[in-house]
């Protein structure tokens, strides 16, 4: 049993209920009618793709526009040398980041982990939302959380038709997706904050710079 499990569990018999039935969950989630989407959720593929990039640099995000996963590389390669940092990047375990050639490109590249240390950290997103421009990162061994928090420069791949209209959509592929993951990270842009003085300061918690690879 899991720590989620067994929290959930505690608090059901302090409310006097048996252990739910999963299916119950599952067929309301299927079955329950769907809401209203605002306008700029709808639209055929390339309208969303159009306004997924749209909406992504109007947030200060980067969206370089890949013919394929090969490309990558040398993308990243470019923007170590752009941001002046070395030509190395800590890259998500994920399968879908294996095609690219990181030796050709000049690049070491190491496959784990973000550690505090890294300049620039490699994923690959679950899906993005069109209406705010959004990526969706679900955790697992094969998607370190750290890797979208410790870095300066964030680059992230997404395939062009996991882009979705809506975050109802997008929640649906989480779920599609397996077992609920521990965290599902919802990134706009950079990290950012206007605490001090309402002044914008970009890279406050987070990456000061997000770049989206769509491929």
């Amino acid at each position: 049993m899991s720590s989620r499990d067994h929290v959930l569990g505690n608090i059901r018999t302090r409310l006097g209920r048996g252990a739910e039935d999963p299916a119950h969950a599952d067929a309301r989630l299927r079955e329950h009618p769907a809401g209203p989407l605002p306008a700029r959720a709808v639209g055929a593929p390339d309208e969303l793709r159009a306004r997924f990039v749209e909406m992504a640099r109007a947030a200060s995000g980067e969206v370089e526009m890949l013919a394929d996963v090969g490309e990558l590389a040398p993308l990243v390669a470019r923007l170590c040398a752009g941001h002046g940092v070395a030509a190395h990047a800590t890259v998500s375990p994920d399968t879908r980041l294996d095609a690219p050639d990181w030796a050709a490109a000049g690049l070491e590249v190491e496959r784990r982990a973000g550690r505090p240390e890294d300049r620039v950290c490699v994923s690959h997103a679950l899906c993005g939302v069109a209406e705010t421009g959004t990526l969706v990162l679900a955790s697992g061994p094969d998607s370190p959380v750290t890797l979208n928090f410790l870095p300066e420069l964030h680059v992230v791949a997404l395939g062009a038709g996991q882009v979705l209209g809506s975050y109802e959509e997008a929640w649906q592929v989480v779920r599609a997706h397996g077992a609920l993951p521990r965290t599902v990270n919802w990134i706009t842009g950079p990290s950012r904050s206007a605490d001090i003085e309402q002044t914008l300061q970009l890279g406050a918690h987070g990456p000061v710079r997000l770049v989206i690879a769509l491929i």
